[in-house]
Parts: C-alpha cells; structure tokens; sequence
C-alpha cells in the first residue's frame, strides 16, 4: 500500500513540475520580444514632386511618481514591395535610428524627386511611381507585453513646391496572432 501512494506522488510530482514548466516557459516565451513594429502601415506610392515623410512621437506620461520612463528607441526605414529596406542610390539603408525621450519626436524624409524618373523618361531613370511602406520597429517593449509601446507613428505624402498633405496616416495596431 505504501509503495502505491509513493507511486502515486512521484507521478503527481511530475506532472506538477511539467506543468509549472510549461507556465513558466509560455510566460519567458510572451516577454521574449524585444522589437516589433509598431505601428504597421500599407504599400503607397509616391511620383516626383512629392515627399513621403514617416514621424514617430513619444506619447508617454510620466510615472506616478513623477519620474521619467525609460526612453522609446525606434528604428524609422522604409521597405518595398518585397519586404526589403529601401536604399538609397549609393546601396545605403534609408534608415533612422532614435531615442526619444516623453514628449519627443522625430521624423524620416524620402523625397521622390531623388527616385522617380521624369515625366519623358522611357524607366532609364527610374520609375515614374515609387511603391513602398513605411516601417517602424520599436526596439525597447514595455515591461508588460499587454500595454502598448509609447511610441505612435504617422506617415504623410506631401507636396516639395506647395508644403501641401495630400495623404495622411495613422498607423494601426496588429491584429493579435492566432493561438
């Protein structure tokens, strides 16, 4: 009798320390990201003449004891239509990398003009439209990988002559990826 109660807390043992492991392991494996973009954005296109300009602000308040949190660090790029960063004509990343402190902003211009073909070209230049997304990566996540990072994200085309928006964008968040 003795040895069947043995038995029988060695096996409930086990399956108590595999499934405190398991626990343990989905909760590591949850905090385990330590970038991701945020906020997403679709494909646009941009022609000569125009800029495409990606902004990043901290929204952050300060914590209730009134001291400052930890900095939001963002990587601004830009990538094409096969998921590639954008490079300039020299084979460099178009890229920005920031730490912005509760309150801050900063911004990534990829003017057109530097890309696009004229008008009257026949693609020697260039194309006449330039396809691609704006990306952002937060690189710092918050403690808790519920709460959103600070950092919001905006994308706006806009006009070199007049200064004039002509599109406007939020990013928006991810869906949740399925279980």
């Amino acid at each position: 009798m003795r040895s069947k109660s043995r038995s029988i807390r060695a096996v409930l043992t086990i399956v108590a320390a595999l499934l405190i492991t398991g626990t343990v392991w989905q909760l590591r494996r949850a905090r385990a990201v330590t970038a991701q973009a945020d906020p997403p954005f679709g494909m646009v296109g941009i022609t000569r003449g125009q800029t495409i300009r990606l902004s990043v602000a901290d929204l952050a308040r300060l914590n209730s004891d009134g001291s400052l949190p930890p900095p939001c660090r963002v990587v601004l790029t830009f990538r094409d239509a096969n998921g590639r960063p954008f490079t300039n004509s020299d084979g460099q990343v178009i890229r920005r990398e920031v730490e912005l402190q509760v309150g801050h902003s900063a911004f990534l211009d990829l003017n057109g003009d530097n890309f696009v073909g004229p008008p009257t070209t026949n693609d020697a230049t260039g194309p006449l439209r330039l396809q691609l997304r704006p990306f952002v990566r937060v690189l710092v996540t918050p403690p808790d990988p519920e709460i959103p990072p600070p950092c919001r994200a905006t994308m706006e085309i806009f006009d070199n002559a007049s200064g004039r928006t002509s599109i406007f964008a939020q990013g928006f968040n991810q869906p949740p990826e399925p279980d």
